[in-house]
């Protein structure tokens, strides 16, 4: 059984609350229009009947003044409430009895149904859909297609569907209270799995994946300590995400005891990755996450990820971001060549030189066999912090070959070549 609630003056929004306060089964028909299931409310609340005086007393109470109808068929129920005033009871095999005295224009209105048919049935003089639903099914069928037999169908209170019922929205956010305060994050570590747990669950009913996940907790003080860790690639297993959140708590313990938990997740299409046949096999990407957060662990952050360059001509300008491996639709074949490798000091090292005939001749008492340069440059005069410098290869008597530079502040090794 189904009941339709027709309130074209209400909103939307009141009509779906009203009825989901009946049915997790519901269906946002039209604007002004819901239709539920009633189905299981008979040993809750009764007949039909008071069924129907039960939602129109919450309806009054919500300020919603409407047509309601129920019935067997959710088409029939809708045609109803939208031509019937007041509440309108269908049993079951009566349905087309129910709709004989409404004009063949319902259906124009409701279906939207082929204007042709309905003028072709007024110059006929068919003017109920009783009328219409005494016709020939065939003869009906053949002159009018498909169309006209879903028509006839509707007439007749035959239709028999399925509701398209509104998926309610899906929370992602847990929250517990704890009974006494707690210092230690490996008895947090049990309260954040279990929670995580049915968050992913969540996700895995609806095929989504997280990309984000945040922690909040509520300490004594009253303070809240909160953390939000993004994903390189949207995961669901539950594991890895507690494992980073223990490692991002170990590098940014809260300052007091913990009084509550919250934990959320922002859901993400899960990623769809197709290797070839000739693709060397990459790490599994819970693996990969894993793998960054220990890393991140250990070197502080900032220190992990890809690195970014900017859009200037100064030297090892760059940041880090989030690392994310770009899929590539084939394997670029290497070229071997020989390159001289370049290793950065950072920072750069304070050099002591002395300069002859304009050129270094003498680096930290090391004596210079040979040197190219200078290599002048600058950039950023517009903004706070220009820079300027001249570069100089140099190869020292110890063998190393290395690259300095001189600025404002003095003489700078950069690095060495290997």
């Amino acid at each position: 059984m189904f009941a339709c609630i027709y309130a074209p003056t209400n909103p939307q929004v009141t009509l779906l609350a009203l009825a989901s306060s009946f049915s997790p089964l519901v269906e946002d028909t039209a604007p002004g229009l819901v239709v539920f299931s009633i189905a299981g409310l008979g040993r809750l609340i009764g007949t039909p009947r008071e069924i129907a005086a039960v939602v129109a007393r919450r309806g009054a109470e919500a300020g919603v003044q409407a047509n309601l109808a129920i019935s067997a068929d959710p088409d029939t129920a809708v045609l109803a409430a939208r031509n019937l005033r007041g509440i309108t009871l269908i049993p079951p095999g009566m349905e087309a009895g129910q709709l004989s005295g409404l004009p063949v224009d319902a259906l124009l209105i409701w279906s939207g149904g082929a204007p042709e048919i309905i003028e072709t049935l007024h110059r006929w003089g068919i003017k109920t859909l009783g009328a219409m639903a005494e016709l020939p099914e065939l003869g009906f069928v053949a002159r009018f297609g498909e169309e006209g037999a879903r028509l006839l169908r509707w007439a007749r209170g035959e239709t028999r569907r399925s509701l398209r019922a509104v998926q309610a929205p899906e929370s992602y956010e847990r929250a517990v209270d704890l009974e006494h305060p707690q210092s230690l994050l490996e008895p947090l570590s049990f309260v954040m799995s279990s929670m995580l747990g049915e968050l992913a669950a969540a996700l895995e009913r609806r095929g989504l994946s997280a990309n984000r996940v945040t922690l909040a907790l509520l300490l004594v003080n009253r303070t809240r300590h909160e953390r939000t860790l993004e994903f390189p690639m949207p995961v669901r297993d539950p594991k890895v995400i507690l494992k980073q959140l223990q490692f991002d708590l170990e590098a940014h313990p809260p300052r007091a005891a913990i009084l509550g938990v919250r934990v959320q997740l922002r859901p993400a299409e899960p990623r769809a990755l197709q290797h070839g046949f000739f693709t060397p096999q990459a790490p599994a990407p819970e693996k990969l996450q894993l793998t960054l957060a220990r890393l991140t662990a250990l070197v502080g952050e900032g220190n992990v990820g890809s690195p970014m360059l900017f859009d200037t001509h100064r030297r090892d300008a760059f940041a880090m971001r989030t690392f994310a491996p770009e899929v590539s639709g084939h394997v670029q074949p290497v070229k071997h060549s020989v390159r001289f490798a370049f290793r950065y000091y950072r920072p750069a090292v304070i050099a002591q030189v002395r300069v002859e005939a304009g050129r270094p001749a003498r680096v930290n008492a090391q004596a210079v066999v040979a040197s190219a340069g200078p290599w002048r440059a600058s950039g950023e005069w517009w903004t706070e912090t220009p820079w300027e410098r001249d570069e100089w290869d140099v190869e020292l008597a110890n063998g190393g070959v290395y690259r300095m530079y001189y600025a404002p502040r003095g003489w700078f090794v950069e690095g060495m070549y290997d």
